[in-house]
């Protein structure tokens, strides 16, 4: 088939790498986003309402995940807006290989409905 068959999280694909290596020993045709800010967000969302700057432990070093899928033999592109996604998105999916898909997002837009500021101050009142 082609197009995306699956989807991982980063904390997935980070736990879950020997998917993507059997993906690409049998040859699957799948497009994997990752979604890359840096941080365990739900942990550190919950952390900055509740006790703002006052985080622990959710900070993330990431590997270059674009990098990750060629070191498999598969195809890797990095995202950083929204306008390269959708041509990144199709030269992913005319590969022929497994695929990832890194979207580089800012930390401060930590979720869809609230900035990281935001909820600092929601954790302040």
């Amino acid at each position: 088939a082609s197009g995306p068959e699956q989807k991982w999280n980063k904390r997935d694909i980070r736990d879950s790498h020997p998917e993507f290596s059997t993906a690409c020993q049998f040859g699957a045709n799948i497009v994997a986003v990752v979604a890359n800010n840096g941080s365990f967000a739900t942990i550190r969302m919950h952390q900055e309402r509740m006790f703002p700057r006052r985080v622990s432990g959710s900070d993330l070093h990431n590997p270059d995940f674009a990098a990750f899928a060629q070191s498999y033999g598969g195809y890797g592109e990095i995202v950083s807006s929204t306008e390269e996604f959708p041509s990144a998105f199709e030269r992913a999916c005319a590969s022929g290989v497994p695929s990832i898909i890194e979207l580089r997002l800012d930390l401060d837009a930590i979720t869809t409905e609230a900035t990281m500021e935001e909820l600092r101050d929601e954790g302040s009142r």
